[in-house]
């Protein structure tokens, strides 16, 4: 059984998917719900999903640095090693696809990871966002580009909140 549930934040409205005990998913607005979850979702405010909500209210008043929620992305291998190697990009910093690669250990793999950041299931928590092209641009966010807007607003929110 996976639960749901709504989120209001200055980027619009977010909608959490989680198991009794695990974050899977954050779906950002204009962002639509895979149809393989929406099979067996309960609407219901469970302790994990008050936590989230919690910890990203601190996070979008800037009290939180760093989130210490239950995750579990589903993605390949490759997605999942790239997801967790966002951890490591401190708050308010950014990194290059090419440097996120080399923590995954893939030197030469700014591309994959890429690709793989467009899935990150657990955007703002897994700081995608601090992802930005080797010339300084911002390429792409968690699932299109027409959501740069978000990846741009999550990056000056940090640096204004250091």
């Amino acid at each position: 059984m996976l639960f749901t549930s709504k989120f209001p934040s200055p980027i619009g409205s977010l909608r959490f998917i989680s198991t009794e005990a695990n974050l899977k998913q954050i779906i950002l607005p204009t962002q639509s719900l895979s149809s393989r979850l929406s099979h067996d979702l309960e609407s219901k405010e469970i302790p994990i999903l008050l936590k989230c909500a919690e910890q990203l209210e601190e996070y979008f008043t800037g009290k939180r640095k760093v989130f210490s929620l239950p995750l579990e992305p589903e993605g390949t291998p490759f997605q999942v090693k790239a997801w967790m190697a966002l951890r490591t990009i401190n708050y308010g910093e950014t990194a290059t696809y090419g440097q996120q690669a080399k923590v995954v250990g893939v030197p030469n793999g700014a591309r994959p990871v890429g690709s793989a950041n467009a899935l990150n299931p657990l955007p703002i928590i897994l700081p995608c966002h601090r992802v930005i092209g080797s010339d300084g641009k911002l390429r792409g966010y968690a699932g299109g580009s027409d959501l740069l807007y978000i990846k741009e607003y999550l990056i000056n929110h940090e640096r204004a909140n250091l």
